[in-house]
């Protein structure tokens, strides 16, 4: 699972390679997963939006993050299958108080999401996480990790953002 920026490669994440973003100023990314399961799977990409407080997804426990997801992707993948998936999204409205930003509407690939979807001291160090994901059949259920007889596993990515509404 991965992340690229605007041009297709592990940069430009950013208008202006500039984290400190304002109302209105769209961002383009693509998220990439390769299944290399040698099986058909049933994949799903958790989007959740968090601040530095919350708590991120465990690859060491294979918890996923607590934080509800604001969006999300599914598809089920061929083996050896990479699926491209494009995310465009823009900080759509803020609330500010008590000197803390709050994102209160997001559009995400022409959907819009509204609610207190997070909350930053001073608009600094929101993120967007990225979980995958997959059905398991014996749980009957999708599951955030999965299991060989050595280890746990769990793939998920990060990009850390501010928020600010402009001059």
């Amino acid at each position: 699972m991965w992340i690229l920026g605007s041009d297709g490669r592990l940069a430009d994440y950013f208008p202006n390679n500039n984290p400190n973003l304002i109302l209105g100023e769209q961002v383009n990314w693509t998220l990439g997963v390769y299944n290399h399961m040698a099986a058909l799977e049933y994949v799903v990409i958790r989007v959740k939006l968090l601040n530095a407080t919350e708590i991120s997804p465990n690859e060491l426990t294979g918890v996923g993050s607590p934080v509800p997801e604001v969006f999300e992707f599914a598809r089920i993948l061929a083996s050896n299958e990479t699926w491209a998936i494009p995310f465009t999204w823009t900080l759509a409205n803020l609330a500010s108080g008590n000197g803390n930003v709050l994102i209160t509407s997001l559009a995400i690939n022409g959907t819009t999401i509204t609610g207190s979807l997070a909350q930053a001291r001073g608009g600094l160090d929101f993120r967007f996480a990225f979980e995958l994901w997959f059905y398991d059949p014996n749980a009957g259920t999708l599951v955030f990790s999965w299991s060989t007889p050595t280890s746990t596993y769990s793939a998920w990515t990060q990009l850390w953002f501010n928020a600010t509404a402009g001059s």
